[in-house]
């Protein structure tokens, strides 16, 4: 029996290829807003650290405007790291798209390729059974003409 082939193996890893690099993409986006979530989390935590500091007893007014000055820079970090979070989150959510639209690309080749190889085995499988048939129906024959011929003569 041959085996099946697929014309559209090449196309197939193509497309494979494409979801593997939209896969990455995708890994690649979700590692930035990952990394900048954890970046938000440090600053929370310095800012609340820092309340905590400000008005500790034996603190001067040097003390007390130095904390000032420091929860306004990490507010000031916490905004643009809260713009680029949000910029990244956009960024991933394109990238998880475009790793969709990937998938869904391979899948159909995928399944357009499952329906033919069952469709080639199906007709393998018929024809064996046609050739299995013809066989056992010319045994038969022989059978039959053998006994004839030694009933005659």
């Amino acid at each position: 029996m041959r085996r099946f082939s697929f014309g559209l193996e090449h196309v197939l890893k193509v497309r494979e290829y494409a979801e593997q690099a939209a896969e990455a993409g995708l890994a690649v986006k979700s590692a930035v807003c990952a990394r900048l979530n954890l970046v938000l989390e440090e600053n929370a935590r310095a800012t609340l650290l820092a309340s905590r500091e400000r008005f500790r007893p034996g603190s001067v007014a040097a003390d007390h405007r130095s904390a000032e000055l420091y929860a306004v820079r990490l507010g000031s970090e916490r905004e643009k790291l809260l713009k680029a979070l949000a910029f990244a989150e956009v960024e991933r959510e394109e990238a998880r798209k475009v790793y969709v639209a990937a998938r869904i690309a391979k899948k159909l080749v995928e399944k357009l390729r499952e329906r033919e190889e069952s469709a080639y085995y199906k007709a393998v499988s018929r024809e064996e059974i046609k050739t299995m048939d013809d066989l056992a129906a010319g045994a038969r024959m022989r059978f039959a003409s053998a006994s004839r011929k030694e009933i005659a003569g």
